[in-house]
């Protein structure tokens, strides 16, 4: 049996992301950032193999009550 995880957002609560220091980020080239995120085993970037499992999904419109 396969089981599918999936995932949302409770749009109530939003997103704290005061404890982010986003300074260093801005500090870093592209390529600095990967090569930092290679080097995370908790935030690898996905193969294109991964990549190939998503299916594009098409969120409602935030306020369209049509449907």
């Amino acid at each position: 049996m396969n089981k599918k995880t999936t995932y949302s957002r409770d749009r109530s609560k939003p997103f704290d992301d005061s404890d982010i220091d986003y300074s260093t980020i801005d500090k870093m080239t592209d390529e600095e950032v990967h090569k930092a995120a290679l080097e995370d085993p908790d935030a690898q970037p996905q193969t294109e193999e991964e990549l190939k499992q998503f299916k594009p999904i098409n969120p409602k419109p935030e306020g369209n009550s049509n449907g």
